[in-house]
């Protein structure tokens, strides 16, 4: 549908089809959240019908896929069936291996016929829908346990009222968030929904916080600097150029300058249609995020998939982990990670390497995205060694913080790192992505072996002396005594009190009587 108009809209804007077709899909949302915002909140059904059908209008006429509608959809409807079904432990189990099979089959069939290709189809959408149906699973089956067995997130978003086809679809193809996300748990949006978070507890009257229109038109204005970095710098800084015997024949400083300003500029697709998509969910409503504990204003970003400022500035592999793709990590975190523990255990090294595993599986089956992900954790592990053995030697003694030029290189390395680490996800390929980093003589992962193997020996953590490590016993033998005196005193005036009462010692008030002493 609108063949025509997008073909020649393509041609006149010298942009992919494929891509125009979801910025127009990613900015139809915003008039839609103007008057998704404004149906009333005595009818949330209409609010899920209003939800599915946009969904469903823009993958059929904007992005032409209906065929992966048709997969999303199918997998939706199994998913709810299965868990209306299956009531113990493997109702999400199974819904787990099941949409993750679908969701590998997907990224199969893409890679074989499509190999290195970047055309938008429906495994965008499905890694999404990959993430929500799953947590909706484990969600259901949290709301038929015991509550004294749930985390304190697991009680927050236990489903336990089954819900009806479209309350669920509704979740599932909420418009905002279902071309690029983000993620998030069922509960959270039904609240949304019935906008219960916002009711007055006496009136019963809604009363939206503030910001929401500034908080999503901020949100619209990076997407909309991202897609203008995008177009002049992505033409100028392909990936792939490095691969070239142009490339190769570059001076060692300039190819990894290169590598830095190519790595850089891949992220501006992923920032522009995040934020787009993020300023949709905050119009309609979807985001709030309580008040800012220092400012006391209003925060709208709990729908937000990238802390742009947090990435771009972070000092460690960690807090740039923590601020990408957050939707994600979320789910891995509570999907996976906190799954895999047993009961009264620790998570540990198993737990550890299947949200790993799972998160490789989620990306696809590129080489290049292993590659980076295996980098990655040798990176993270250097990092927790420089920052257990080296910042205590320049952090003050009296607040703890460090030097500004230990923060200032600590986030150059960490940047140049990640920089030349990220492009096996941009190449893909394993013979090419290992061609460029030889091009560029492995000098960030020597560097990050060289750290973990020397950094233990060249900083040592200091050991406590005797003295010091037999003070702390000392002081924990004081406080013992300092209660043992405490209760030695209450017993005796407990005592007292039942000699000088007997009678009320006898009475059913006994219990009043030691409380209040």
């Amino acid at each position: 549908m609108f063949s025509a108009f997008f073909q020649s809209l393509s041609k006149a804007a010298s942009f992919p089809e494929d891509q125009l077709r979801c910025l127009t899909a990613l900015l139809l949302g915003y008039p839609f959240a103007i008057a998704f915002q404004r149906f009333p909140a005595s009818n949330p059904n209409l609010k899920h019908l209003a939800s599915v059908l946009i969904s469903f209008f823009l993958f059929v006429a904007i992005l032409d896929d209906l065929v992966g509608l048709m997969h999303l959809l199918g997998s939706s409807i199994a998913v709810w069936r299965i868990m209306g079904s299956v009531q113990g432990k493997w109702g999400p189990r199974i819904v787990f291996i099941g949409v993750m099979t679908h969701m590998s089959i997907s990224h199969l069939m893409r890679q074989l016929t499509d190999y290195r290709g970047y055309k938008l189809d429906h495994t965008g959408p499905q890694m999404i829908l990959t993430m929500k149906l799953t947590s909706w699973a484990f969600s259901v089956y949290d709301g038929r346990r015991n509550p004294k067995e749930l985390s304190k997130h697991q009680q927050d978003h236990a489903i336990t009222t089954f819900p009806n086809l479209l309350h669920y679809l509704s979740y599932v193809f909420f418009f905002p968030a279902v071309i690029v996300g983000p993620s998030f748990e069922y509960m959270d949006y039904i609240r949304f929904i019935e906008l219960s978070q916002f009711k007055d507890p006496k009136t019963g009257k809604v009363q939206w916080p503030a910001g929401r229109v500034r908080a999503s038109m901020t949100s619209f204005f990076f997407s909309l600097i991202a897609l203008a970095s995008l177009a002049v710098f992505a033409p100028k800084l392909d990936a792939l150029w490095t691969l070239s015997a142009a490339f190769k024949a570059l001076p060692w400083a300039l190819r990894f300058g290169y590598v830095q300003l190519a790595a850089f500029a891949a992220r501006f697709k992923y920032y522009a249609v995040w934020k787009m998509a993020e300023g949709g969910c905050v119009l309609a409503g979807f985001g709030y995020n309580g008040e800012d504990p220092k400012t006391g204003e209003t925060r709208w970003d709990a729908s937000s998939n990238i802390d742009i400022w947090a990435y771009e500035t972070g000092q460690s592999v960690k807090a740039l982990a923590d601020s990408w793709n957050k939707g994600t990590n979320l789910w891995l975190k509570h999907s996976v990670y906190f799954r895999v523990v047993k009961p009264g255990s620790k998570p540990g090294a198993l737990e550890t390497f299947a949200t790993f595993a799972v998160s490789a599986l989620w990306h696809g089956f590129y080489p290049g995205y292993y590659l980076m992900f295996i980098s990655a954790a040798m990176a993270l592990t250097a990092g927790k060694l420089l920052r257990a053995h080296l910042r205590p030697r320049f952090a003050s003694t009296t607040t703890g913080k460090t030097p500004l030029w230990y923060n200032a290189l600590g986030m150059l390395i960490t940047q140049v790192s990640l920089n030349y680490l990220s492009m096996s996800f941009l190449i893909l390929s394993l013979s090419e992505s290992l061609e460029l980093w030889k091009d560029l003589y492995f000098v960030v992962h020597i560097a990050i072996i060289a750290t973990i193997v020397l950094t233990p020996v060249l900083f040592p953590v200091k050991r406590k002396s005797k003295k010091d490590q037999q003070q702390p016993k000392q002081d924990l033998k004081d406080e013992v005594d300092k209660v043992k005196e405490v209760a030695h005193v209450v017993a005796e005036e407990v005592a007292t009190a039942a000699i000088a009462a007997p009678t009320e010692v006898l009475d059913s008030s006994t219990s009043v009587k030691l409380k209040t002493l």
